[in-house]
């Protein structure tokens, strides 16, 4: 399939709509019950990434945070309609932790969500622990955010990287090879990506070739490419994301480095496919969800997307925007099955919950123990553009793995969560 004109847009494009998206939903006022009930609103604090090396990716999540709030515009929470504040944390710990207690202090807000960043979301998270207040972390993927920072107020939506690597993994060890070298994003996340990569190379005996640690906001990247170079891997094992990660691809593109190794991202997002488009992102990856995964409700989500948001720069729904999405609309039912507005109520009753309809290929199921939702992730293989059915297709499916099967135990992660607030 031939490229078609304006099939891509640039990444600062991107961006300049992430921040208009914050300005635009920050903005609206409360969902009006069409039924008149005058009450308070029901306000949810979003923490989110409208700038910096994320926005894109929060410009996606708090897409899918509108739909599920809008999904209450009828009926409301508790008679009460529902309210989305947000503020930009601009992929900043600092300015995180600042909002938040803005939101918490100012605006009295007791429930907060959001942040890709997992640098941000141990600082937001640690505000609200003093402050009682919940939090889900709708887009962050440190395993630490359910164990060293694991807090009975903190939620963690998506996969974490023990997750994703023991789904990933042994796929590469059995199509790819043992010989590996690894680009680490030098925050958090990275750190947690390439612990749990290393931890299941040595287990399958294979053979470490060494590691560059990539400062957030890098640009160039022609020095870590030549070591990789030098290196030989079977595979390049990245943990690297956002705008480093689209300048990266590029590089890797320029450098003909997808002749020379299988480059493998330990998670991708479908916001940086499309910042760089099919031909310069090839290899197998872990994403967290596909628009075109065959599971129930799918078809639907994907649908009310594109009737609500038919502008959008990204046409079809993202991990990001589910993981929004599904934060978003648990919360609310969790307040729905407190039957009162109360935090500690509220967090009981999330706490070893099950909703069958989680847009994948399992239940999601929210453990009580460590707060981690359960549910799948996915091995995908990069298609090249004579492969893809339509502008949005991008990956091909491999396998998938139930989260129940790929998070950690008890024995491996002793979190104490602490004691309910109040």
């Amino acid at each position: 399939m031939k490229r078609r004109a304006g099939m891509h847009i640039s990444r600062r494009t991107l961006i300049k709509g992430a921040a208009a998206g914050a300005t635009l939903i920050g903005a609206t006022g409360p969902f009006v019950l069409r039924h008149g009930l005058a009450a308070d609103p029901l306000v949810i604090g979003v923490v989110s990434p409208a700038s910096g090396n994320y926005a894109d990716h929060g410009m996606m999540e708090r897409l899918g945070m509108t739909m599920a709030a809008e999904e209450y515009k009828e009926k409301g929470v508790l008679g009460r309609p529902v309210k989305l504040v947000v503020e930009d944390d601009e992929t900043d710990p600092q300015v995180g932790a600042r909002k938040a207690r803005r939101l918490i202090e100012v605006d009295k807000v007791k429930y907060l969500i959001g942040g890709v960043s997992s640098s941000v979301a141990v600082s937001v998270g640690e505000v609200c622990q003093r402050n009682g207040a919940l939090y889900i972390a709708s887009n962050q993927n440190s395993d630490t955010l359910t164990e060293q920072y694991g807090r009975r107020v903190q939620f963690m939506v998506p996969p974490d990287m023990a997750m994703a690597l023991r789904t990933l993994a042994p796929y590469l060890i059995e199509k790819v090879g043992k010989r590996w070298y690894f680009l680490t994003h030098d925050y958090e996340w990275g750190w947690s990506g390439t612990k749990w990569a290393k931890i299941i190379l040595q287990k399958f005996g294979g053979v470490d070739l060494g590691e560059s640690k990539i400062p957030l906001n890098t640009r160039d990247f022609s020095a870590f490419l030549l070591k990789v170079r030098s290196a030989k891997p079977d595979a390049l094992v990245i943990t690297v994301g956002g705008i480093d990660l689209a300048a990266l691809m590029e590089q890797m593109y320029e450098f003909g480095i997808y002749k020379e190794t299988t480059v493998v991202s330990t998670l991708i997002n479908f916001e940086d496919l499309w910042a760089v488009g099919p031909d310069k992102m090839q290899g197998i990856h872990l994403m967290e969800w596909y628009h075109y995964i065959d599971a129930p409700g799918v078809k639907e989500f994907v649908a009310a997307y594109k009737k609500r948001w038919p502008a959008t720069l990204i046409p079809v729904p993202t991990a990001n925007t589910v993981n929004g999405y599904i934060g978003v609309r648990e919360l609310l039912r969790a307040i729905e099955r407190a039957g009162k507005d109360d935090v500690t109520a509220v967090i009981k009753a999330m706490e070893g919950h099950t909703s069958p309809d989680s847009l994948k290929n399992d239940p999601l199921t929210i453990r009580d123990w460590d707060h981690k939702f359960l549910w799948a992730s996915y091995v995908v293989r990069s298609k090249k553009s004579s492969e893809m059915k339509d502008r949005t297709d991008f990956v091909e499916v491999l396998r998938w793995a139930p989260g129940k099967d790929t998070a950690r135990t008890r024995e491996e992660n002793k979190v104490n969560l602490g004691p309910y607030p109040g």
